[in-house]
């Protein structure tokens, strides 16, 4: 295991929670990453050439940040910077590993897309809400929220 830094020290036993806190503990219990990885990996890049890839599921996880909060792929670099949140919600340590930047994230979304994954993600992701009565209401950074569906109660087809 590596050693934690004072900062993460400090931020786990800080007293509360904030609400992204809570929401990206959600997503991240919420998710099926491994069977999303499976449907990312064929046609992501291997590193046989170029500078060493990101982890998979680092990528996915930072497509799913910029699904939350709306946000580019500069924005997203940034706000792993900046919060603690999501640097903690992608699992990225800044003592082994860097931040994808905004390039290396545009093209893993370009990648999604060509390949139709992103509306498939989009999908499951909206499933896996509603399967636990949520919808996403896309905001940014600040101010993201998930809500509560109220469900009606369907009405039976009576026999004439």
């Amino acid at each position: 295991m590596a050693q934690q830094s004072f900062s993460s020290l400090e931020y786990e036993n800080r007293k509360t929670s904030t609400k992204r806190d809570e929401m990206l503990a959600f997503f991240d219990k919420l998710i099926p990453w491994d069977e999303w990885i499976i449907v990312v990996k064929p046609f992501y890049y291997t590193g046989r050439r170029g500078r060493k890839p990101v982890a998979l599921e680092i990528m996915i996880r930072v497509y799913v940040l910029q699904q939350i909060f709306g946000l580019s792929s500069e924005a997203i670099e940034d706000c792993v910077y900046d919060s603690f949140a999501m640097r903690n919600f992608l699992n990225i340590d800044f003592f082994s590993e860097n931040v994808p930047d905004a390039t290396t994230i545009q093209r893993f979304r370009r990648l999604l897309s060509k390949n139709e994954i992103d509306k498939r993600f989009d999908k499951d992701l909206a499933m896996l809400l509603a399967g636990k009565n949520y919808k996403l209401k896309n905001g940014s950074a600040v101010e993201p929220r998930l809500l509560k569906i109220k469900r009606k109660p369907r009405k039976k087809k009576t026999d004439k």
